[in-house]
């Protein structure tokens, strides 16, 4: 979640015609999505590897494309994603499948990893093909991403080792994660304490707001409490706890039917898969 570039359609501190129904506070929020290629590493640590068949110069272009490759995941997450390595295999014909990849996974201690194999240069085209496996993913399977390109005619090991760093990074582009702008709903009542929990909010400071919406919850207000119910569910949503977003949901749920609660739904179910 990006913290800039929002916009609040409502004002701090500006009291409107007192009222026993809950106001809506409208918050427009870059939310970070999952890749184009439908993978999402955030939270993840990730391992690039690289076969070495002894073939040249596929493995010196091989080499570096996995540099490129994993410099650019780093920087696109930056410190969204955990660590990012890259480690060579003698021969990566024995990774064909869910169970090899899961033994990768094992091996290097890494929680997705991106397998770069059968590079085949022609010339200045080039093919190749990564294998991909997400320990976890909810779907538990193996996905393969290939494709060709043309890069400029090398010689010498500098030139192919410029050209492989740079088709990692072009490659890597497939796996960035995307940013979307949408709008969310906090709610809020006219007394000082949900105006200071809606500032902590404005304030991305999700778990003071939430500290201060768990005291609501002593409310004897149904109603009340829904909505502070509702408010927690999409402050652990913006923290990345999906699971417990969906608990907090089932709660305001149960005291009381809000407006929003089906939109929040959705998107939460939308990130658990």
């Amino acid at each position: 979640m990006r913290t800039g570039g929002y916009i609040l359609s409502v004002v701090l501190g500006v009291i409107a015609a007192v009222s026993c129904a809950p106001s809506r506070y409208i918050l427009d929020v870059e939310m970070r999505h999952p890749s184009k290629a439908g993978v999402d590493l955030t939270g993840k640590n990730v391992t690039v590897v690289y076969g070495q068949d002894g073939v040249y110069p596929n493995d010196l272009f091989l080499e570096s494309m996995a540099d490129g490759f994993a410099w650019n995941l780093k920087d696109r997450y930056k410190e969204s994603a955990g660590e990012v390595n890259v480690c060579s295999l003698r021969s990566a014909e024995n990774y064909a499948n869910r169970d090899s990849m899961l033994n990768l996974v094992v091996e290097t201690g890494a929680d997705v990893v991106f397998l770069l194999d059968k590079i085949a240069i022609s010339g200045s085209s080039f093919s190749f093909v990564i294998k991909c496996y997400d320990s976890m993913y909810q779907a538990d399977k193996l996905q393969l991403f290939s494709g060709n390109s043309v890069a400029d005619t090398a010689s010498g090991n500098e030139q192919i080792k410029n050209q492989g760093w740079e088709t990692g990074k072009t490659i890597a582009a497939a796996f960035e994660p995307q940013w979307k702008h949408e709008q969310y709903s906090l709610y809020y009542f006219d007394s000082s304490d949900w105006y200071t929990a809606l500032e902590k909010a404005d304030a991305f400071d999700w778990k003071a707001a939430i500290d201060i919406w768990m005291n609501m919850l002593q409310s004897h207000d149904k109603l009340r409490c829904a909505c502070a119910s509702y408010n927690i569910a999409t402050a652990c949503y913006m923290m990345g706890d999906y699971h417990l977003a969906s608990q907090w949901l089932d709660n305001a749920d149960q005291l009381a039917e809000l407006l929003v609660s089906d939109g929040l739904r959705k998107r939460i179910n939308a990130r658990i898969g």
